[in-house]
C-alpha cells in the first residue's frame, strides 16, 4: 500500500466518522467533491498542502494521521505543549544520569 492509498483510506474514514460527504467536504476547503473523491480512491496526483491542512483543521485532526498506515492500532497524538515536553526532558535526563552512575 502506497502513500496516496493509506492518505486516501485515511481521509475517507475520518470524513465518514464527521458524517460529512464528498461535496461537503470540498466546499469547506475549496475543493471539487471529485477531488475529494480522487484523494479517497488514490487517483489524484498532486494535493498541495494547503489543501492537506485545510482538511486536517476541518475534520480535526493533525496532519500525521492522514499518512497512518493503521491509525487504529496507534495511540497517537503529536501535540504535546511546551511544560509536558519539558517533563518528558527532565525525565529523560533522570534516566540518563542513573545509567551513567552505572
Amino acid at each position: 500500500m502506497d502513500e496516496r492509498e493509506i492518505l486516501g483510506e485515511n481521509l475517507k474514514r475520518f470524513r465518514s466518522s464527521k458524517r460529512l460527504t464528498q461535496e461537503e467536504l470540498g466546499i469547506k476547503v475549496g475543493l471539487k467533491a471529485e477531488t475529494i473523491s480522487n484523494i479517497e480512491l488514490a487517483k489524484q496526483g498532486h494535493i498541495g498542502l494547503k489543501y492537506l491542512v485545510l482538511i486536517c483543521r476541518e475534520l480535526n485532526i493533525a496532519l500525521e494521521e492522514l499518512f497512518i498506515k493503521n491509525p487504529n492500532s496507534v495511540s497517537f497524538k503529536l501535540i504535546i505543549s511546551y511544560e509536558n515536553a519539558q517533563v518528558l526532558k527532565e525525565v529523560f535526563n533522570r534516566f540518563k544520569n542513573i545509567i551513567d552512575k552505572k
